[in-house]
């Protein structure tokens, strides 16, 4: 899977997802390495958020830059 397509598949995941606040973050992505970014309302949706991103195939490497609050 190429790059571009990642993001896609990881919106999926998140749409899937039943903390709907998930949805609300940024998902960069380069050379297989997906860069997260925005708001978290908790530590747990935070995780939650990289575990989803890490499911996603072709992704090689998750950078979870959310703040937790």
């Amino acid at each position: 899977m190429d790059d571009a397509a990642v993001p896609v598949s990881s919106s999926g995941k998140r749409a899937k997802n039943s903390d709907r606040s998930a949805l609300l973050f940024g998902v960069d992505t380069k050379d297989g390495t997906v860069t997260l970014s925005g708001p978290a309302p908790t530590q747990a949706a935070k995780d939650r958020a990289s575990q989803l991103a890490r499911e996603v195939e072709g992704v090689k490497n998750v950078t979870n830059n959310l703040k937790v609050g």
